[in-house]
């Protein structure tokens, strides 16, 4: 079963952003009219679109969705347009610590830093 929005603290955390309907939808890489339909509350939006909506308006899913009152974010968020970062940051707690470790190496290897 899908969490319910509550769509009334989504158009809250869009209007602190200063952002209309349309730039809100843009900024989460979503198309207008589906926004504007979570928003209203005609259509119940998929853990994939929460979380985006979530991270773009730096809040939780557990906010969006009354299960807490605090809006602070619960994890790490970083907003990024980037598919491949996204993808690796949502994976990695997946790997293994060797697999960790290969990464972390290969990504001094290919920054030119030493840490």
């Amino acid at each position: 079963m899908k969490p319910i929005l509550n769509t009334k603290r989504l158009k809250e955390k869009r209007e602190e952003k200063g952002w209309s309907r349309n730039q809100a939808s843009q900024e989460m890489g979503l198309l207008q009219s589906a926004y504007s339909r979570y928003e209203s509350g005609h259509t119940i939006p998929s853990q994939s679109v929460l979380k985006i909506m979530a991270v773009t308006l730096g809040t939780s899913i557990e906010y969006l969705t009354d299960k807490t009152d605090d809006p602070a974010p619960k994890e790490l968020i970083v907003n990024t347009k980037d598919y491949r970062l996204t993808f690796i940051i949502e994976s990695y707690s997946k790997f293994s610590n060797e697999d960790k470790d290969r990464m972390y190496k290969y990504a001094q290897k290919i920054c030119g830093s030493k840490r």
